[in-house]
């Protein structure tokens, strides 16, 4: 006989009977009825009613539902009692109430009347003592806490304790199959072997029999009928100080006595614990226990003992889905365990057989608190699976509310959610934060499916980070959020996915280029390059496919600007950058959008010089300050400078270039607000100015003071900025200046770090120029079988990216390692093709550079001839016209370094025809403009060639005075002196 609320089940005569009457029901509907109240209050699925209903019979799901529905109305008021689990199955609320006690019952039976537990409880010590702790101080003790946390394992260990000492004090009632008031009084009474009058006992009887007698009362899963416990431990621990109760349930039961104790998860190692530090966690104790108490190994590597962290990382601590994972370890091995882990609902299901239903597998265990929800309560449940991480209550309610769910109900919602453990909340300060573990928003998204609501909701949370991220990021589209890391990360997950449901095929393309033009921003002001220019590129792409303007004019320039901003730094071409920044421009000026007008200037200055196109970069410029001026911006006409003066720089104009930037320096000693603008804007001006003042004073012939400046460079950056910026000023300056000031250990250090960071974020340009760093470190080691192929490949790369910016001195680097192993053509090639480009493009700052290296080329050539033959004397003669060249074109610029190494390489060639007196003019005047000290390699050749000339001219010489003479006659050198 079964009961449950007015119903009774007579299964050996098929009869159901309400009261005095019989009701008609039908012979399907009585066996799915039967099936149900057997089921103990646990979720029966739709496969398990039709495999025991029809057996094998094919009939249709609906056939369920109308033998359902006809069982419904003839049960009348108690109707609701069946309650249908979406998607799922059925569930009967209520069960057969629970039988008194014989009055003849012996005493002394509570502890065989306990239900065991499983031995060696992990992680738990702690608790227990602080369970006992507060029973001594406390009447009503409520454990709360998520399902399958160990709330009951925790409350049946502290009763096995108590009753080891006083086993007739300890009556323990698991309520799980019950939800009406005098069903619950009944098993109260029976579990305390009362001997009461009467078949049913009234609350009153029991708290007056309980009186003065020392007990504690372990109630166990209140949470299905937390109204009448809370009624029935209110009555009888008042007035009755010898009484301690213990409850356990899902939330509290607000009542005055209570005092309440969160359980918690076990404790789970970190994303990158170590071997050690994953073995020392309890979680992992007790999935490695489980394992072994199972059958399986007790032993494990070090891969498996990390997986095995993982594996307790991800489902949270909750030791009963640890349990379950650890079940499936047998059959699918840890590896095979941590892989499936997505589907969690479907793999952790080999519970004990003796555990409560609810217990067997983890989708029952959430079936379970879900049914418990009032239908707005799992609305919001089911949609709160769309955040994978932390969210408010106002994303909460952007996301959630609407279709049927109003703002009231959803914060109800919540309320209810968090009070029953399926939602936990923290606190920064006085903001609420609420977060689903990942084990809670994997069952959270099934019935999210299964409703049918995921594109929906979807939808909805990626319009809401859409309107949040456009909030912060003004009208460009660049933020950076202010949360910790670890709510960023989870932030920029969520908006992940919802960007990737908008791109899908069941998504919605325009919102999708909507939320990337947003999210870009944050990932380009938190520096995410990589990532941004990849989502970027594919909005773009979906731009290109839907109709002109159908998307916010605001929103295709910042998905255009953001892709032409990351161009530069991870794989081009130069060319589509330059090309999205005009599109940018010419959106800018039609609809009148200033912010980004200037944002274009500046990009089209950018890209103009990473393409080495100095004429170009200097008009842009010149746009960018007309406009500027224009519109009374103070700081963008001081930025505007900064550019005018490093393109000048690069045309070669270094003294003008040098004078610009000192006085934006000073400028912006005295307005630091325009800085604090630039930097918002673009980059830390200051960065801008050492950066190049450090090229400058370089080439100016101060190697120390070169360095200085860039230390103060690398300095600037910080934490929140480091990328780009970071291999920006490594590549531009800190690398190359260390290199040709001969600091070898230096430039190699400052090229690991470059080479480290382009490969972390995915700069591919970056790390080909990184490369070719390298082989010129190793050519300067002497290593040009090393060096010289890597040099050469990587060249090609850059200059097919269209990447000319820092080459130039690369190319001549390569040059002269392809002279010495006897490659003239290809050197030749080499130095012809940078030398048309400088001049068609303006970018002659190391332009004597190349003719330099065009005389050396030169004067290998002429090594092969035969002195005074005519092929010979015309290679000698172009060699002194190329060093002429360099060193005319060093002193119009003022590049007292470039014009050394080509005074040096001319006097070399003298030196080496025996033309001592005349190496030594063209080097007098030159040398007094540096000191002896300098530990620039090039400062050092100069001394180290005027002491060798000095030592050729302190020898005997045949036509003695007339040496000077005769070699200043043949250099034609006279006027360079």
């Amino acid at each position: 006989m079964i009961r449950f609320g007015h119903i009774e089940i007579d299964l050996s005569r098929r009869r159901v009977r309400k009261g005095d009457e019989v009701l008609h029901v039908g012979s399907r509907a009585f066996e799915i009825l039967a099936l149900l109240a057997s089921g103990d209050g646990r979720l029966v699925t739709k496969d398990e009613l039709m495999n025991t209903v029809w057996p094998h019979t094919v009939v249709e799901e609906n056939n369920i539902q109308v033998h359902l529905s006809a069982l419904r109305k003839a049960l009348g008021e108690d109707r609701d009692c069946i309650v249908t689990v979406p998607g799922r199955g059925y569930r009967l609320m209520q069960r057969r109430a629970a039988a008194l006690p014989s009055k003849s019952a012996l005493p002394g039976q509570t502890l065989r009347r306990l239900p065991s537990f499983p031995t060696g409880l992990v992680g738990r010590d702690a608790a227990i003592a602080q369970v006992r702790t507060a029973l001594d101080s406390t009447p009503v003790l409520t454990l709360t806490g998520a399902g399958g946390i160990g709330k009951t394992t925790l409350s049946i260990a502290v009763a096995h304790e108590i009753a080891e000492a006083h086993p007739d004090f300890v009556c323990f009632v698991e309520l799980a199959a019950l939800t009406d008031r005098q069903s619950i009084l009944a098993s109260i009474a029976q579990s305390c072997r009362l001997s009461l009058d009467g078949d049913f006992p009234s609350i009153e009887a029991i708290a007056a029999t309980l009186a003065h007698t020392p007990r504690t009362l372990f109630l166990d899963n209140a949470e299905q009928a937390i109204a009448h416990v809370a009624e029935i431990v209110e009555t009888l621990t008042d007035g009755n100080p010898a009484l301690r109760v213990l409850v356990t349930s899902r939330e509290p039961l607000r009542i005055a006595q209570e005092r309440t104790i969160r359980v918690g998860p076990l404790e789970v190692p970190a994303r990158d614990a170590t071997e050690h530090e994953v073995l020392a966690q309890s979680a992992v104790h007790l999935f490695l226990a489980r394992i072994g108490a199972l059958g399986g190994k007790t032993s494990f590597d070090r891969k498996e003992t990390l997986t095995a962290g993982e594996i307790c990382r991800r489902l949270d601590g909750i030791p009963l889905a640890i349990e379950l994972a650890a079940a499936r370890v047998f059959s699918l091995g840890i590896e095979g365990v941590y892989q499936r882990l997505d589907d969690r609902m479907s793999i952790l299901t080999a519970g004990y057989r003796t555990a409560l239903p609810r217990h067997q597998t983890l989708r029952a265990t959430f079936d379970w608190s879900f049914t418990l929800l009032d239908p707005g309560a799992q609305a919001l449940f089911r949609r709160l699976a769309m955040f994978g991480g932390v969210f408010t209550l106002e994303a909460m309610c952007a996301v959630a509310c609407g279709s049927g769910l109003t703002m009231g109900a959803a914060i109800d919602g919540i309320g209810e959610l968090v009070a029953k453990s399926m939602v936990n909340v923290s606190f920064d300060g006085p903001v609420a934060k609420y977060r689903m573990n990942e084990s809670t928003r994997a069952y959270a998204l099934e019935l999210l499916h299964a409703e049918d609501e995921t594109q929906e909701i979807a939808s909805r949370i990626a319009r809401y980070f859409t309107s949040r991220f456009d909030a912060g990021a003004g009208r460009t589209g660049s933020v950076q959020l202010v949360e910790g890391s670890s709510d960023l990360q989870q932030t920029l997950d969520d908006a992940r996915a919802a960007s990737e449901w908008a791109f899908s095929s069941g998504g919605d393309l325009h919102l999708a280029v909507e939320l990337t033009s947003t999210l870009t921003g944050v990932l380009l002001g938190n520096c995410l390059i990589e990532e941004c220019g990849t989502r970027a590129e594919r909005a773009v792409s979906a731009l290109n496919e839907l109709p002109p303007r159908s998307i916010d004019v605001v929103s295709e320039m910042r998905v255009r600007a953001a892709l032409a901003a990351t161009l530069p730094n991870l794989c081009g071409p130069m060319g589509r950058s330059w090309k999205l920044w005009n599109e940018v421009l010419d959106l800018a000026i039609s609809s009148g959008n200033d912010e980004f007008q200037a944002r274009a200037y500046w990009g089209l200055w950018n890209a103009a010089l990473y393409g080495g196109n100095v004429h170009d970069a200097i008009d842009h410029a010149l746009s960018f300050q007309t406009f500027a001026q224009d519109h009374g911006h103070a700081w963008q006409e001081t930025l505007t400078s900064l550019l005018a003066a490093v393109a000048q720089h690069c045309a070669g104009q270094h003294d003008h270039a040098k004078s610009r930037i000192e006085e934006a320096m000073q400028h912006l000693a005295v307005h630091p607000h325009e800085a604090e603008q630039i930097t918002s804007f673009a980059v830390d001006p200051l960065a801008i100015c050492y950066g190049t003042l450090a090229r400058i004073v370089w080439l100016q012939g101060d190697a120390e003071e070169a360095l200085a400046y860039v230390d103060k460079g690398v300095n600037l950056i910080t934490p929140e900025t480091m990328e780009p910026w970071l291999t920006h000023v490594l590549g531009v300056v800190a690398v190359p200046i260390a290199l040709l000031s001969g600091d070898l250990r230096r430039g190699r250090c400052y090229l690991q770090i470059m080479r480290s960071q382009t490969a972390l974020h995915g700069f591919m340009i970056w790390r080909e120029y990184s490369d070719c760093l390298a082989a010129y470190c190793d050519l300067l080691e002497g290593e040009s079988e090393r060096g010289l192929p890597v040099l050469e490949a990587s060249l090609d790369a850059l200059i097919a990216r269209g990447f000319r910016r820092l080459i130039t001195p690369i190319v001549v680097a390569c040059a002269e390692g392809l002279i010495a192993v006897g490659r003239f053509a290809d050197a030749s090639m080499r130095l012809h093709d940078a030398l048309n480009f400088c001049r068609r493009h303006g970018k002659l700052f190391f332009l004597p550079e190349v003719w330099r290296a065009l005389g050396l080329l030169a004067q290998a050539r002429a090594r092969l001839e035969s002195h005074a033959s005519e092929a010979w004397r015309d290679a000698r003669n172009e060699a002194r016209s190329c060093f002429r060249e360099a060193i005319q074109l060093s002193q119009q610029q003022g590049a007292r370094m470039l014009e050394l190494r080509a005074t040096v390489a001319m006097a070399r060639q003298l030196y080496e025809h025996e033309q001592w007196a005349g190496a030594l003019a063209l080097l007098k005047n030159l040398s007094a403009r540096f000191e002896r000290s300098s530990r620039s390699p090039d400062v050092k050749a100069l001394f180290e060639l005027i002491d060798a000339l000095h030592v050729r001219r302190a020898e005997p010489v045949e036509n003695g005075a007339s040496d000077v003479a005769r070699d200043r006659q043949a250099t034609g050198v006279t006027s360079l002196a």
